[in-house]
């Protein structure tokens, strides 16, 4: 009985962020109301709170399943190896970053929305700490031989994730995912990555 009812329990979840969703394509975050996700997603406004507190609570959800697919495709310990970042191996991963996203449309719908992206960067520059804070401490990433906080670099590299990425979204056919995963590779790599002092290793 138990497990039936889980099953319904997803269900209905998965129609309502479904319905969300479609919404967030002509209208932004702000403009939805829960009678309009209720009516799209076919149930009452009752059933939506029992699953959700609020629209709010509901778009952080949706946040949470996007940054859990992105840590399943993140595989540290190629990315890092000795006290070298292993660039050939980020743009690998950052391809597939971004063959997902071209994959789930549904994804893209809730990223581009700016009404919540400071909470969007807060999550992904955690995200980001959280996974590679070790990483970066082992760096030491330097400036004039003083020692770059993590959070600072995390919160720069989330900024400009985030700002391609949202590009690439409104302009999915301007390039390839391995393509585009190349180009951003190649500027970070040359230029802010060395300007932090990261020790780069560019072998194939």
């Amino acid at each position: 009985m138990k497990k039936k009812k889980d099953l319904r329990v997803l269900r209905t979840n998965k129609m309502i962020m479904t319905a969300f969703i479609g919404l967030l394509r002509n209208k932004t975050f702000d403009k939805i109301t829960i009678s309009e996700i209720a009516d799209e997603a076919m149930i009452n406004r009752a059933t939506f709170y029992a699953h959700f507190q609020d629209k709010q609570d509901l778009y952080e959800k949706l946040i949470e399943y996007f940054l859990k697919d992105i840590a399943k495709l993140l595989d540290e310990e190629k990315v890092i190896e000795g006290e070298n970042v292993n660039i050939r191996e980020i743009e690998i991963v950052l391809a597939k970053f971004f063959q997902f996203i071209k994959e789930k449309p549904e994804v893209a719908q809730v990223v581009i929305d700016s009404t919540n992206e400071d909470f969007l960067l807060n999550k992904l520059m955690n995200n980001f700490k959280e996974r590679y804070t070790t990483v970066f401490n082992k760096l030491e990433v330097r400036e004039n031989d003083i020692i770059v906080p993590t959070e600072f670099v995390a919160y720069y590299i989330s900024g400009i994730f985030i700002s391609t990425l949202k590009w690439w979204i409104k302009n999915p056919n301007a390039m390839k995912p391995v393509d585009l995963s190349h180009l951003v590779i190649k500027l970070i790599s040359n230029g802010h990555l060395t300007v932090l002092g990261v020790n780069i290793n560019r072998e194939e």
